[in-house]
């Protein structure tokens, strides 16, 4: 059951982070303050959420459209840089320029194929019956400065008695809001991350660790059998 629930979850917040688990199979209900400009976090929040139901709800899109699809909502929409950093944490400040301008991307593609590649094994059908039988509730949204931003919402799924809170943790970029982290029943994704990071990092060092993201990686990208 918890590892149902888990995959669901990520399934909801695509992300999850895609960031995933990092795509978000819920029909989208607007909170009672509907006036919320797109421009704001929980806009953007939910430009993503719209965003993705769109491609998921096209049958006609063959796998390798709706994965680059996907991607570029991801890419749109998540500070994978800032995600980066965080779920290096304290280590990231004795990186080199070289190893933090190689690790960017590197983690990004780590992320998007990794949360991908469960939605692909739960199948476009299975996905749409949760966006049909599930709610996303947005609830409240609070800002920590001008540059960062808390939105707080819940999903309802059909097979759990209990909404369980998700929430996006948002920075601003410009004129749009980026999402760094997402916390799903107050458990960081990131935060899960950083923490199997640091212990490669502090017995093995940074080599290590680019080299095990980049076997998981390769792993994730290689077809079903």
């Amino acid at each position: 059951m918890m590892v149902q629930l888990k995959l669901n979850m990520r399934i909801v917040a695509l992300g999850a982070l895609i960031l995933c688990a990092f795509a978000a199979p819920a029909a989208a209900q607007a909170s009672a303050n509907a006036s919320i400009a797109p421009a704001d976090a929980t806009g953007s929040v939910k430009a993503i959420i719209d965003q993705s139901i769109v491609v998921f709800k096209d049958q006609q899109l063959s796998t390798a459209e709706r994965e680059r699809r996907l991607r570029a909502i991801a890419e749109s929409h998540f500070d994978f840089a800032e995600m980066s950093q965080s779920a290096i944490g304290y280590h990231w400040k004795t990186f080199t320029p070289a190893q933090k301008a190689e690790f960017v991307p590197l983690f990004t593609a780590f992320i998007e194929d990794a949360y991908l590649s469960r939605i692909e094994s739960y199948s476009v059908e299975k996905i749409n019956q949760q966006i049909n039988s599930s709610l996303i509730q947005f609830t409240k949204q609070t800002n920590d400065g001008s540059d960062y931003a808390e939105v707080f919402s819940t999903v309802v799924l059909k097979d759990r008695k209990d909404p369980i809170p998700v929430n996006y943790l948002m920075r601003r970029d410009g004129e749009e809001w980026k999402i760094y982290d997402i916390t799903i029943d107050a458990i960081s994704v990131i935060a899960n991350y950083r923490n199997q990071f640091n212990r490669v990092l502090n017995n093995d060092g940074y080599d290590k660790l680019v080299a095990d993201i980049r076997q998981k990686t390769a792993g994730l990208q290689q077809p079903p059998k």
